[in-house]
């Protein structure tokens, strides 16, 4: 009994804080402090089906975005083709929600894609491994806030720029090193390992003093300027923080872009020395982690926890007359079947509870 007393008051003591000391604080939480988008969630949920998302753990997400851009740059269009690849052995029943104009089948696809208002529909089995991939046109208005880059031609120059910077509100402060040293360990291995950190918080000696931080994602351009017969590479990275832009040259002429972009690895820096320091580097290694992993999404990922990619492309095309769309693309005509399904099958299908990891 009196070594239970004394291993209580022994436990009592390390988790009590400090003389003087304050009690731990969160960092800054990323869904707290970013904007929503990325990935795309269109203003209307449209019609929810008559039953619950199954098989949201175990596959992957594959999207390349394809921005049509006009002479000056601006985007007239944006279409994704997304691509998942089921893993395990079951029915399955996704939704993915995006402000989508129409979908049609992609490249390689073992399912065909229905469609509802402001969202992708997929439903079948699989028998261990199907894949499936849509083409999703999407509404420009809804959609072109999200992209990663602008795109700006001018007389003599085009312009690329990263726009996923973000300033959100942080903290300095003077943490105690214990706490810290497990808290930057943690989001060191979680970058590493590509999974999202959380549970991060950080035990001060004293008050902390609001500040604000420039957050991007770091993004890795490449393509190429054609004006007339030369053709003009160019490549660079840009963090969106100590550099934005990209500034290519180019002669007089109509020029013809073609830009390809993804988000790129974080660059893990040195450990900083003094407690102070540290704290300030893991906020904005978390921060920026957490903004790259918005755009490895331009549309959700049915499984959030899982891997993703993406990959955006900008082409200089003429804008094509866009038609009404049919009311359909392969889901709503297909309700009664949906409702025949969800009375089926409702009882045995639990609810996936979706966790954010975005990222």
């Amino acid at each position: 009994m009196r070594r239970l007393l004394v291993a209580g008051a022994v436990a009592a003591a390390l988790s009590a804080p400090a003389a003087g000391a304050a009690p731990p604080v969160s960092l800054p939480w990323p869904p707290d402090v970013f904007p929503r988008t990325p990935p795309l969630a269109p203003k209307s949920s449209g019609t929810l089906l008559p039953l619950p998302p199954r098989f949201v753990r175990g596959l992957d997400n594959r999207e390349r975005v394809v921005v049509g851009i006009d002479e000056e740059g601006k985007p007239h269009s944006v279409r994704v083709l997304q691509t998942i690849v089921l893993k395990r052995l079951g029915d399955y029943v996704l939704t993915v929600p995006a402000p989508v104009v129409s979908v049609t089948p992609g490249p390689g696809t073992e399912s065909q894609p229905g469609r509802r208002e402001n969202q992708i529909l997929w439903e079948g089995f699989s028998p261990g491994r199907r894949v499936l991939a849509a083409w999703a046109e999407l509404d420009l208005a809804e959609s072109v806030g999200a992209l990663p880059v602008e795109v700006k031609v001018e007389p003599g120059a085009v312009i690329i720029r990263n726009a996923t910077g973000v300033t959100v509100p942080s903290f300095t402060a003077e943490p105690d090193p214990a706490s810290l040293g497990l808290v930057s360990g943690r989001v060191r291995s979680s970058i590493k390992a590509d999974v999202f950190p959380e549970g991060l918080n950080v035990g001060l000696r004293g008050k902390k003093t609001a500040d604000q931080l420039r957050v991007a994602a770091p993004l890795r351009v490449r393509g190429a300027v054609r004006v007339g017969g030369q053709r003009i590479p160019f490549s660079g990275r840009l963090d969106g923080v100590r550099q934005s832009e990209l500034r290519v040259p180019i002669p007089s002429g109509t020029p013809k872009v073609e830009v390809h972009v993804r988000p790129e690895d974080i660059e893990l820096p040195r450990r900083a020395k003094s407690p102070r320091e540290l704290l300030a580097q893991t906020i904005a290694l978390e921060l920026t982690y957490a903004r790259k992993r918005q755009f490895d999404q331009f549309l959700s990922s049915p499984d959030v926890t899982g891997p993703s990619s993406a990959t955006y492309v900008y082409r200089t095309t003429a804008p094509t007359p866009t038609s009404e769309p049919a009311a359909t693309s392969g889901g709503e005509d297909n309700t009664v079947a949906w409702i025949v399904l969800g009375l089926g099958l409702a009882a045995a299908l639990p609810v996936a509870a979706i966790v954010w990891a975005h990222s």
